[in-house]
């Protein structure tokens, strides 16, 4: 399981089509190769009910900027496998939210269990924030 040093087991991220594609490539070199973006699995222009559907049929940690939108989702859905918020600002910055909720997460023994329910936001003013949803 998770282990502090790097996990041989993470988990399952689908990218929000609102930020930037190039991601997966990224979290692929961290780590997680099997990310996904909605143009890369046929759901480009797909609604975000369509993507939170993907992401529980999948058990696919949703990665974000559209907090209020992915929290009402989550939150009638019942059982979900988390969900990261950030902020959408620059290329890096955003990039750089990203690791930090994949450090927090990476951090816990079990990075599965730990987000069943779970949402880890991060922002420039706040830091790491992790809580349950619902």
């Amino acid at each position: 399981m998770a282990q502090a040093e790097g996990n041989c087991r993470r988990v399952k991220l689908l990218v929000d089509e609102c930020l930037s594609h190039t991601y997966v490539q990224r979290l692929a070199e961290r780590g997680y190769p099997d990310a996904i973006h909605p143009i890369h699995v046929g759901m480009r222009r797909a609604r975000d009910d369509q993507l939170t559907a993907r992401a529980l049929a999948e058990d696919r940690v949703i990665i974000s900027s559209n907090a209020k939108d992915f929290r009402r989702l989550l939150a009638v859905s019942g059982l979900h496998p988390g969900a990261i918020l950030i902020e959408q600002t620059d290329l890096e910055t955003t990039w750089g939210q990203i690791v930090d909720a994949l450090a927090h997460i990476e951090w816990q023994q079990d990075p599965d269990d730990y987000m069943v329910n779970r949402v880890v936001e991060v922002s420039t003013s706040d830091g790491v924030r992790a809580y349950h949803l619902p």
